[in-house]
Protein backbone atom coordinates (compact mmCIF):
# COMPACT_ATOMS: atom_id res chain seq x y z
CA UNK A 1 0.00 0.00 0.00
CA UNK A 2 2.76 2.29 0.86
CA UNK A 3 3.98 1.99 -2.80
CA UNK A 4 0.86 2.76 -4.09
CA UNK A 5 1.01 5.87 -2.45
CA UNK A 6 4.40 6.89 -2.72
CA UNK A 7 4.02 6.39 -6.94
CA UNK A 8 0.73 8.25 -6.85
CA UNK A 9 2.33 10.90 -4.85
CA UNK A 10 5.16 11.32 -7.55
CA UNK A 11 2.68 10.96 -10.38
CA UNK A 12 0.74 13.78 -8.73
CA UNK A 13 3.80 16.18 -8.20
CA UNK A 14 4.63 15.58 -11.88
CA UNK A 15 1.47 17.11 -12.85
CA UNK A 16 1.84 19.92 -10.83
CA UNK A 17 5.42 20.92 -12.37
CA UNK A 18 5.68 24.45 -13.67
CA UNK A 19 5.36 24.51 -17.34
CA UNK A 20 8.38 24.66 -19.11
CA UNK A 21 10.07 28.24 -20.25
CA UNK A 22 10.75 28.31 -24.21
CA UNK A 23 13.27 31.11 -25.06
CA UNK A 24 13.03 32.21 -28.65
CA UNK A 25 15.13 34.79 -30.95
CA UNK A 26 14.55 36.66 -34.42
CA UNK A 27 14.96 34.34 -37.03
CA UNK A 28 18.99 34.87 -38.49
CA UNK A 29 20.10 36.98 -41.18
CA UNK A 30 21.63 34.46 -44.09
CA UNK A 31 23.32 37.01 -46.57
CA UNK A 32 27.07 37.12 -48.21
CA UNK A 33 27.51 40.03 -49.22
CA UNK A 34 27.81 41.62 -45.61
CA UNK A 35 31.06 43.72 -45.34
CA UNK A 36 32.63 44.66 -42.68
CA UNK A 37 35.11 47.35 -41.42
CA UNK A 38 37.67 45.09 -41.89
CA UNK A 39 37.35 44.21 -45.30
CA UNK A 40 39.34 45.63 -47.65
CA UNK A 41 38.20 44.75 -51.50
CA UNK A 42 36.59 48.10 -51.94
CA UNK A 43 36.30 51.62 -50.35
CA UNK A 44 32.46 51.18 -47.93
CA UNK A 45 30.66 53.83 -46.61
CA UNK A 46 30.50 53.72 -42.48
CA UNK A 47 27.03 52.42 -41.53
CA UNK A 48 26.38 52.38 -37.56
CA UNK A 49 22.80 51.86 -36.41
CA UNK A 50 22.48 53.09 -32.79
CA UNK A 51 20.74 50.98 -29.94
CA UNK A 52 17.07 50.73 -30.91
CA UNK A 53 14.98 52.37 -27.89
CA UNK A 54 11.64 50.35 -27.71
CA UNK A 55 8.33 51.21 -25.76
CA UNK A 56 8.86 50.23 -21.55
CA UNK A 57 6.34 47.67 -21.82
CA UNK A 58 8.63 45.84 -24.46
CA UNK A 59 11.77 46.31 -22.46
CA UNK A 60 10.31 42.57 -20.60
CA UNK A 61 11.68 38.85 -21.38
CA UNK A 62 8.63 38.15 -22.65
CA UNK A 63 7.22 37.97 -25.97
CA UNK A 64 4.20 40.90 -25.58
CA UNK A 65 0.32 39.80 -27.08
CA UNK A 66 -2.14 42.87 -28.12
CA UNK A 67 -5.33 41.03 -26.56
CA UNK A 68 -7.85 43.88 -27.62
CA UNK A 69 -7.10 47.75 -28.32
CA UNK A 70 -6.38 48.40 -24.88
CA UNK A 71 -4.98 45.13 -23.74
CA UNK A 72 -1.80 43.83 -23.70
CA UNK A 73 -0.36 40.89 -21.95
CA UNK A 74 3.50 39.89 -21.74
CA UNK A 75 4.15 36.16 -21.46
CA UNK A 76 5.77 34.76 -18.72
CA UNK A 77 6.81 30.98 -20.51
CA UNK A 78 7.54 32.52 -24.01
CA UNK A 79 10.72 34.66 -23.13
CA UNK A 80 13.41 36.09 -25.77
CA UNK A 81 16.82 34.66 -25.17
CA UNK A 82 18.29 37.91 -25.25
CA UNK A 83 17.30 41.40 -24.45
CA UNK A 84 15.26 42.17 -27.55
CA UNK A 85 17.05 45.88 -28.20
CA UNK A 86 20.47 43.51 -28.74
CA UNK A 87 18.63 41.73 -31.06
CA UNK A 88 17.09 44.06 -32.92
CA UNK A 89 20.23 46.88 -33.18
CA UNK A 90 22.15 43.39 -34.30
CA UNK A 91 19.43 42.20 -36.58
CA UNK A 92 18.47 45.59 -38.19
CA UNK A 93 22.46 46.62 -38.61
CA UNK A 94 22.89 43.18 -40.72
CA UNK A 95 19.76 43.27 -43.10
CA UNK A 96 20.85 46.56 -43.94
CA UNK A 97 24.31 45.66 -44.57
CA UNK A 98 22.78 42.50 -46.87
CA UNK A 99 20.17 45.18 -48.48
CA UNK A 100 23.50 48.31 -49.19
CA UNK A 101 26.35 46.30 -49.63
CA UNK A 102 28.24 49.89 -50.03
CA UNK A 103 28.08 50.08 -46.63
CA UNK A 104 29.95 48.49 -43.74
CA UNK A 105 29.52 48.42 -39.94
CA UNK A 106 31.05 50.15 -37.50
CA UNK A 107 30.86 49.41 -34.16
CA UNK A 108 31.09 52.60 -32.55
CA UNK A 109 29.86 56.10 -33.70
CA UNK A 110 32.20 57.79 -36.07
CA UNK A 111 31.64 60.97 -37.68
CA UNK A 112 31.91 59.56 -41.05
CA UNK A 113 29.70 56.81 -40.53
CA UNK A 114 25.63 57.35 -41.11
CA UNK A 115 23.90 56.87 -37.82
CA UNK A 116 20.87 55.10 -38.22
CA UNK A 117 18.25 55.39 -35.31
CA UNK A 118 14.99 53.86 -34.50
CA UNK A 119 12.23 54.38 -31.65
CA UNK A 120 9.68 51.21 -31.70
CA UNK A 121 6.54 52.00 -30.23
CA UNK A 122 4.85 48.46 -30.96
CA UNK A 123 6.84 45.06 -31.75
CA UNK A 124 4.61 42.72 -31.05
CA UNK A 125 1.64 40.36 -32.00
CA UNK A 126 -2.09 40.66 -32.17
CA UNK A 127 -4.42 38.21 -31.05
CA UNK A 128 -6.27 38.85 -34.55
CA UNK A 129 -3.75 36.69 -36.27
CA UNK A 130 -0.63 39.67 -37.26
CA UNK A 131 2.59 40.87 -35.40
CA UNK A 132 2.81 44.58 -35.71
CA UNK A 133 5.37 47.25 -35.52
CA UNK A 134 5.36 51.00 -35.83
CA UNK A 135 7.71 54.11 -34.52
CA UNK A 136 10.12 56.44 -36.33
CA UNK A 137 13.32 55.78 -37.73
CA UNK A 138 16.03 59.04 -38.14
CA UNK A 139 19.18 58.72 -40.58
CA UNK A 140 22.06 61.50 -39.54
CA UNK A 141 22.67 62.31 -43.35
CA UNK A 142 19.08 63.27 -43.72
CA UNK A 143 17.30 65.82 -41.97
CA UNK A 144 13.37 63.85 -41.32
CA UNK A 145 12.43 61.31 -39.68
CA UNK A 146 10.32 58.97 -41.33
CA UNK A 147 7.38 56.71 -39.53
CA UNK A 148 6.51 53.72 -40.49
CA UNK A 149 3.58 50.89 -39.49
CA UNK A 150 4.19 47.44 -40.49
CA UNK A 151 1.65 44.49 -40.06
CA UNK A 152 2.47 40.78 -40.97
CA UNK A 153 -0.05 38.28 -40.99
CA UNK A 154 0.84 34.78 -38.67
CA UNK A 155 1.40 31.97 -40.78
CA UNK A 156 0.28 29.80 -38.10
CA UNK A 157 -0.88 29.62 -34.67
CA UNK A 158 1.71 30.12 -32.04
CA UNK A 159 4.59 31.75 -30.46
CA UNK A 160 7.02 29.85 -33.25
CA UNK A 161 4.66 31.86 -35.70
CA UNK A 162 4.75 35.19 -34.01
CA UNK A 163 8.73 35.50 -33.80
CA UNK A 164 8.73 34.43 -37.72
CA UNK A 165 6.43 36.92 -38.16
CA UNK A 166 8.53 39.71 -36.26
CA UNK A 167 11.06 39.03 -38.24
CA UNK A 168 9.07 39.53 -41.45
CA UNK A 169 8.39 42.90 -39.74
CA UNK A 170 12.19 43.59 -39.23
CA UNK A 171 12.95 43.15 -42.56
CA UNK A 172 10.44 45.32 -43.99
CA UNK A 173 11.56 47.94 -41.69
CA UNK A 174 15.33 47.42 -43.11
CA UNK A 175 14.26 47.22 -46.21
CA UNK A 176 12.10 50.79 -46.08
CA UNK A 177 15.54 52.22 -44.45
CA UNK A 178 17.81 50.60 -46.95
CA UNK A 179 15.61 52.68 -49.82
CA UNK A 180 16.15 55.95 -47.74
CA UNK A 181 20.03 54.70 -47.62
CA UNK A 182 20.02 54.62 -51.80
CA UNK A 183 18.73 58.55 -51.56
CA UNK A 184 21.26 61.36 -52.34
CA UNK A 185 21.96 62.97 -49.12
Amino acid sequence: MRFISAGLLLLLSGCSSPPAITYYQLPAVVADNIATDTDESAPHKALFVEPIQVASYLNGRGLVLQLSEVELVMARQHLWAEALESQLQRQLRDRLLSQAPEYTAVLQARADAVRISVQLEQFHGVAAGYAIASGRFAMSNQPDSHAFRLRVALADDGYPALVLALGQVLQQLSEQIAVQLQKPS
